[in-house]
């Protein structure tokens, strides 16, 4: 049986009021059955049908009380999933790499061959050092020496580690230190100490 043609809705052979669509009878808690009319379109058939014939439509089923608990619980799923894909691309993958760097610098710090160096120096950029501290894994000093630089050190960075130009004026320069370094350093693996704070403290 052919279907009953109509055009779209504000023209003339608009469907009438008791025709509807597919969504129009979701919205009334009705299901389709065998459409009574079709609108058609360049891309498209939009099927229409009558919500006064039961053999068109029917109303929906009740979901049971177990459906629903299903219904809810996919519901849930889904909400997390989106929350976490949301967290993911705002701060997430922040924390998975924070997580697997911990996670690999506890590994080579679970090592014995290994030392921590910290230097203070005088300054941040085109800096040189004028103090030098390696400890082993245990806490014991292996080196801890002043060093005098080539230039003088800047207030603002004397502010900060308490080394001025005059607590270095009698310490030895760097290439003076630098063979009791190599000794110190020999087969060993050096982390900055501000790694291991980071381990200790993540």
């Amino acid at each position: 049986m052919e279907l009953t043609k109509y055009s779209w809705w504000g023209e003339p052979n608009e469907p009438p009021p008791h025709l509807k669509t597919k969504k129009q009878l979701g919205e009334l808690g009705l299901s389709p059955l065998k459409p009574s009319g079709v609108i058609p379109t360049r891309k498209y058939d939009v099927l229409l049908y009558d919500i006064n014939n039961p053999a068109s439509c029917r109303p929906k089923r009740k979901p049971s009380p177990k459906q629903l608990e299903i219904l809810a619980a996919n519901r849930l799923k889904a909400k997390i999933k989106r929350d976490y894909q949301e967290w993911y691309r705002e701060v997430g993958f922040i924390e998975k790499d924070r997580v697997n760097a911990v996670l690999w610098a506890r590994e080579q710090l679970s090592q014995k061959d290994w030392v921590i160096l910290d230097t203070e120096t005088t300054g941040l950029y085109d800096a040189e050092i004028v103090e030098i501290a390696i400890i082993d894994r245990l806490g014991e000093m292996l080196l801890d020496a002043l060093i005098k630089p080539s230039i003088p050190i800047p207030a603002e960075a004397a502010d900060l580690h308490g080394i001025s130009d005059a607590i270095v004026a009698d310490a030895p320069s760097f290439p003076e230190v630098y063979p009791r370094i190599v000794e110190v350093l020999k087969d060993k693996r050096v982390f900055p100490v501000f790694l291991t704070v980071f381990v200790l403290y993540s």
